[in-house]
């Protein structure tokens, strides 16, 4: 039993290390999502060269998703709740929008052939990098395609998101709409600073059992992508109990999105590697499709709201939350209001998408 459990640790270190070092190369050249795509393409290189130590991924695959279900269940705080009722229409009608155009892209993909149907649909998600991949494993699903279509499309979408601003600045100069005013009564200011309360050190201490709960319970229910929806949903519920907020810094996000690399890493073999060559002439068509759906949404938001353009197309954008809320904030647009949008829409696809694509796989 100990030759078996110092086996395991061995091989885990080894490989972790591994992926570590992808991660530190490919941060160096600033490529998105560095931790997740670095140790990925470091241990598939390694598995595929034959030295994968042979160990269990699966509990190293389960602590990464519950790891991934914290920091999404941190963006589920009374604020966003509260301004969410002011927003609810727009925002269901965006994650509505987007739901139906990830299906659709998915088709797409799948109609271009070179890979499954399940992948095709994982990959025209226009949800997180990670989600999309924790999902993609939970079914097994190509867990290398979906991250490579994933990640395309968000380089593809911020390089053209300062773009998409300046025209939908000029365009909304056209219109007499007021562009989109920072709502700060100070009863809301007042709220804000309640609702910012820290984690006590005995609040952190609770957070993974929690966590770990959640986890174990939507894993045992066999609900999609358990181990990540659960631990979302028990750390959102302990944070909204609490009137707390809790944080994390990069180090974690880095551990998780490694330890998803190295499982990622195991199913690499040469068929997949092979396939990649296959998918830009799709993931460029399938990216060409989101744009133009995003885009279309974004006016119809436009048409529909008070909101000036350049707000629209931001909220419209299927990139990076963190990415797409500094970008506001840089150039003076409403940055919490998009934060909503964003939020509603990684959590809307993260928890609905699933149950729609299980039934057509």
């Amino acid at each position: 039993m100990e030759t078996v459990g110092a086996s395991w640790l061995g091989g885990f270190c080894f490989t972790f290390g591994v992926g570590s070092l992808g991660y530190f190369v490919f941060r160096f050249f600033r490529v998105p999502s560095p931790a997740l795509l670095g140790s990925m393409i470091a241990t598939g290189a390694l598995n595929m060269a034959g030295f994968y130590p042979l160990f269990d991924t699966r509990g190293v695959s389960f602590v990464a998703n519950m790891m991934v279900g914290i920091m999404l269940g941190r963006q589920i705080d009374r604020n966003v709740l509260r301004r969410f009722r002011t927003l609810a229409r727009p925002v269901l009608t965006q994650v509505a929008g987007m739901l139906a155009l990830s299906l659709f892209c998915g088709v797409t993909m799948y109609l271009m052939g070179g890979t499954s149907f399940s992948t095709a649909l994982i990959s025209g998600a226009a949800g997180g990098i990670a989600e999309m991949v924790v999902f993609g494993m939970s079914i097994n699903a190509d867990a290398a395609v979906i991250a490579f279509v994933q990640l395309f499309r968000v380089v593809i979408f911020l390089a053209l998101i300062p773009y998409l601003a300046i025209i939908g600045g000029k365009l909304g100069g056209l219109s007499k709409k007021p562009r989109l005013a920072r709502e700060r009564s100070p009863q809301s200011g007042e709220n804000e600073k309640t609702l910012h309360v820290p984690f006590s050190p005995k609040d952190y201490w609770l957070l993974p059992a929690w966590a770990l709960g959640g986890a174990v319970i939507g894993t045992w229910l066999k609900v999609p992508t358990g181990a990540m929806l659960g631990a979302m949903v028990a750390c959102g519920v302990f944070s909204l109990c609490l009137g707390k907020e809790y944080r994390y810094g990069g180090w974690f996000r880095c551990v998780a999105q490694i330890g998803l690399g190295l499982a990622i890493g195991q199913r690499m073999t040469p068929h997949i590697a092979g396939q990649l060559e296959t998918l830009f002439f799709p993931a460029i068509v399938v990216t060409g499709v989101m744009l133009v759906g995003c885009t279309s949404l974004a006016f119809f938001l436009y048409k529909t709201s008070e909101w000036d353009l350049t707000t629209c197309l931001l909220c419209s954008a299927p990139a990076g939350l963190n990415q797409i809320g500094a970008f506001a904030e840089e150039i003076g647009v409403d940055s919490f209001t998009a934060s909503i949008f964003h939020t509603a829409r990684i959590v809307g696809i993260v928890t609905l998408y699933p149950w729609l694509v299980l039934p057509l796989t």
